[in-house]
């Protein structure tokens, strides 16, 4: 007998070893359901007459007379010290700075600026990057055609020039305070940057 000729043997007869299982499996419940049980017990019922309901009256209980007490008295507040009146604060009249004339140096410039002319989203881009006619420079959100032509920007002096492509100045501003500058466009039109 070969090898593969006993393998299969051997393997048919595990499956009708496996067939023999499951169709005893099924068969072990074969018994008779159970009798249902008697239902309840079986008597005689005796009926009687109940008597009647006697109304119930309370008894009255000795009123006692409850201790008068003291009305409260409010609890004592200290006196506040007396305030003396309130003088109004003298301020300054606030005057714009007049414009700086020292010098400006590049790196403090570089970087975003609000632009206060006609967008309150108006900003302006000061790189540090070397670009015709100075340093790069764009606006965003600006209405004003004069401020989108802004591609470059420089220091001359106490002044930040802002050109457009052709090196035409479109903007000069000068220091009015800490990281702020005001000067006006080519125009005439008046434009500040903050931070």
């Amino acid at each position: 007998m070969s090898t593969k000729t006993s393998i299969a043997v051997l393997m048919m007869a595990i499956a009708l070893a496996g067939c023999n299982r499951s169709t005893n499996a099924l068969n072990v419940n074969t018994q008779a359901p159970p009798q249902p049980l008697p239902s309840v017990p079986s008597g005689n019922v005796q009926s009687a007459q109940l008597d009647p309901v006697q109304p119930v009256t309370p008894t009255p209980s000795p009123v006692t007379q409850a201790p008068v007490l003291d009305a409260p008295t409010a609890p004592q507040v200290p006196e506040l010290p007396k305030v003396e009146e309130v003088k109004p604060i003298e301020t300054a009249a606030l005057t714009p700075q007049e414009p700086s004339n020292k010098p400006l140096t590049h790196e403090p410039l570089a970087g975003s600026w609000n632009v206060a002319s006609d967008s309150a989203q108006c900003r302006a881009i000061l790189a540090f990057t070397k670009w015709s006619g100075g340093f790069r420079a764009t606006t965003l959100r600006c209405n004003s055609p004069e401020l989108s032509t802004v591609t470059a920007w420089d220091v001359k002096g106490p002044r930040v020039v802002l050109f457009d492509n052709n090196g035409g100045q479109v903007a000069s501003l000068a220091s009015v305070g800490a990281e702020r500058y005001a000067g006006t466009t080519a125009s005439g039109k008046p434009i500040t940057f903050s931070r």
